[in-house]
């Protein structure tokens, strides 16, 4: 029994031992070295075992029989009983060495590693948590722990600049409550997603600040599981939303009269437009007329504030149904949407155009502006945005043009627009192409019938209809860019057509000149003067322009000093269709004036039948005139009645159809040499 003991134990220690060292072979388990020294001692430990126990099994085996005695007597010496002991002690040396050698300064390292890696994770820790203890003292931007019921654990030191809430104020209550009443419901719907672990996308909040004013945070938030939290990080916008809404309301409204602007106009009327139940609606453009006095005479500042009470007037009169807005300029919108027709438009506009006639008290004035007005409605006048307000234009044009406060477009306005287009541009043609010709017209001085001048007359030789006199284009070529340049083709014809007059010797003719008033506004009429003169070489006494009171009023100084110049030159001035207009009797006086010339309306009065005031109103133009030292020239001539009435009343020349019609160059001259003497003729 007892061998079987022994026999049983080597059994079990090389059981042992071939399971460590096939599970070191295999490289089964990953091992550090101190498990390795371990493994090493037991595998000592397990062979002296094996052979303790496999000399004490032989032993006792023979010594009951199990075994031949033979062994018992040859294991039986005392020297090699004690070889067991031996073995145990050399065993245990040997665990002791391996101790000593290997495993106490492996594990000396691993202990002084493990120690530094304790020491790097604590300094890790620690620098995570002054991090941390930073952010929550530094950051400019508001930074919440937040539990899963919403209560503030944690908040950095901004809160007292962005809310007003010292930290100690905020921790322990719930978020929310520093909320605006609107925004709880946001709020928590993004507390609910942070207690479920989820995210918060940026939003944006109203927060309430300890003194009562908005705060306006861009926020986020993020479930951090190791603080089982929610982190929430919010930015103050609230300078950036308040730039944004100054930069809206600088796109959308304007900023003197505090209406919105073209924009918004473009905006809203492209809405209405086309909204599939679209009521009927009509846009109106209210200008104001005498706008630009008030800015030349009173400075733009006061113009300004005319602009800014205009503006507030149109604003108390809106509606739901009735907007205003200004487009800039002196250029008012109304937009009246759920119109009936253009009757109820113009009721309504009209109600606003009383509203704005009314006085302006600004700057210590009294003023009163005066209204034009045109109106389109959709959809009976158009049907886009861009072609509404073409037509409201349109027909602010036509009241403008009429001399109405307001007018409604129709059909024909946009037709007559368009044939003012269409000869703007054959105006300009007619410019590149030379297609103007002038006609002259001869002066007669009235004491001995001579001819004396000729006024140059423009034509228009229209490739398609012939021969135009100026009733069918002179007043659009006024208007027109095209009229500076054909000012300066007639300055420079007509003084060609003099000089060469002289040198065909019919006499030094004196060549009057019609001026546009576009001249006077380019500001090249001396330039273009004197150029004329220089490459005809015609003597400047030859020359007369000719202005009308259109001019002479809608200029003022600078009419003034152009003539002044002129006139040193030795260029003659007249004042043509004297008595027209609205001119003051002053004007004679302040313009360097050499001549008047009697419009042809009062001449042709002058009849046998006429009554005796239209003579005297002839008489007194003659009379007043020569009391102020001008000589004056009678237009419109057709009768010898009327020649004799102005002859004898001391009248210097006269020009009309009693002399003779406008006439082309050649024809003119033939004039004119068969007025002239033979001797005459030759002495040229």
């Amino acid at each position: 029994m007892t061998a079987l003991i022994y026999w049983v134990i080597v059994a079990l220690w090389l059981t042992v031992l071939v399971t460590v060292v096939t599970a070191a072979a295999r490289g089964k388990y990953e091992v550090d070295g101190t498990t390795w020294l371990l493994l090493a001692v037991l595998s000592i430990d397990v062979v002296r075992n094996i052979a303790e126990n496999f000399y004490f099994g032989l032993l006792w085996g023979s010594r009951y029989g199990v075994f031949p005695a033979a062994i018992e007597a040859a294991l039986a010496r005392p020297e090699l009983l004690i070889l067991p002991k031996i073995l145990n002690v050399l065993a245990a040396l040997m665990v002791l060495v391996i101790l000593l050698w290997r495993w106490l300064p492996l594990a000396a390292r691993e202990r002084s590693e493990a120690l530094q890696t304790m020491s790097a994770q604590s300094a890790q820790i620690a620098r995570e948590a002054e991090e941390q203890r930073l952010l929550f003292e530094t950051s400019v931007d508001l930074i919440l722990v937040i539990d899963r019921l919403g209560i503030v654990r944690r908040v950095s030191r901004s809160s007292a600049a962005i809310l007003g809430y010292a930290p100690e104020e905020v921790v322990g209550r719930d978020g929310s409550t520093f909320a605006e009443p609107g925004q709880y419901e946001r709020l928590n719907a993004a507390l609910g997603l942070l207690a479920a672990g989820q995210h918060v996308p940026e939003a944006v909040a109203e927060m309430r600040h300890k003194d009562g004013h908005r705060v306006t945070l861009s926020f986020l938030g993020v479930w951090a599981p190791g603080l089982d939290a929610g982190l929430v990080i919010g930015r103050d916008i609230t300078e950036r939303m308040a730039a944004a809404a100054r930069l809206d309301r600088l796109a959308y409204f304007d900023e003197l009269s505090g209406l919105p602007n073209r924009v918004s106009l473009l905006r809203d009327l492209t809405a209405a437009l086309e909204a599939a139940d679209a009521p009927p609606l009509a846009l109106a453009v209210l200008d104001l007329n005498s706008f630009k006095d008030i800015n030349d005479f009173l400075g733009h500042s006061t113009g300004d504030r005319v602009i800014g009470a205009i503006g507030a007037r149109l604003a108390r009169a809106g509606s739901d149904r009735c907007r205003f807005y200004r487009s800039g300029g002196d250029e008012f919108f109304m937009l009246l949407t759920g119109a009936a027709g253009s009757d109820e438009a113009s009721a309504a506009v009209q109600n606003v155009v009383r509203l704005l006639e009314e006085r302006v008290d600004v700057d210590g004035y009294r003023l009163f502006v005066s209204i034009s007005c045109g109106i389109a409605c959709a959809p009976e006048h158009a049907r886009t945005c861009d072609e509404l307000i073409q037509n409201a234009d349109l027909a602010l044009g036509a009241a403008r043009a009429d001399g109405r406060k307001i007018s409604v477009f129709t059909p024909a306005i946009r037709r007559n627009a368009r044939a003012r287009q269409e000869i703007e541009s054959e105006l300009r043609r007619a410019v590149a192409q030379q297609e103007f010709v002038l006609h002259f017209q001869p002066q007669i001085r009235l004491a001995d019938d001579a001819v004396v001048g000729a006024e140059a007359l423009l034509r228009w030789n229209h490739p398609e209809r012939g021969l135009l006199a100026p009733a069918a284009f002179i007043d659009a070529l006024g208007h027109s860019p095209a009229a500076a340049e054909a000012g300066q083709f007639v300055l420079a014809s007509a003084c060609a057509a003099a000089a060469d007059w002289r040198e065909k010797g019919l006499g030094a003719l004196r060549i009057g000149v019609n001026l546009f008033p576009i001249q006077f506004h380019s500001r090249t009429l001396l330039d273009d003067v004197e150029q004329a003169l220089a490459r005809s070489g015609l003597d400047a006494r030859q020359l007369e322009l000719e202005i009308t009171e259109n001019i002479a009023l809608g200029h003022g100084d600078d009419v003034l000093d152009v003539l002044k110049a002129l006139h040193q030159q030795g260029i003659g001035l007249a004042f043509d269709d004297f008595g027209t207009g609205y001119a003051s009797l002053s004007y004679l006086l302040r313009y360097p004036l050499t001549r008047l010339k009697i419009d042809r309306s009062f001449v042709q009065k002058i009849t046998d039948a006429a009554a005796p005031e239209h003579a005297a109103i002839v008489q007194s133009i003659l009379v007043m005139a020569h009391n102020i030292g001008l000589e004056v020239v009678a237009e419109g001539v057709e009768t010898d009645r009327q020649a004799a009435f102005l002859r004898a009343r001391g009248c210097e020349e006269a020009q009309g159809y009693h002399f003779a019609r406008p006439l082309p160059r050649d024809a003119f001259e033939a004039y004119v040499a068969a007025r002239l003497a033979p001797s005459a003729i030759c002495q040229g």
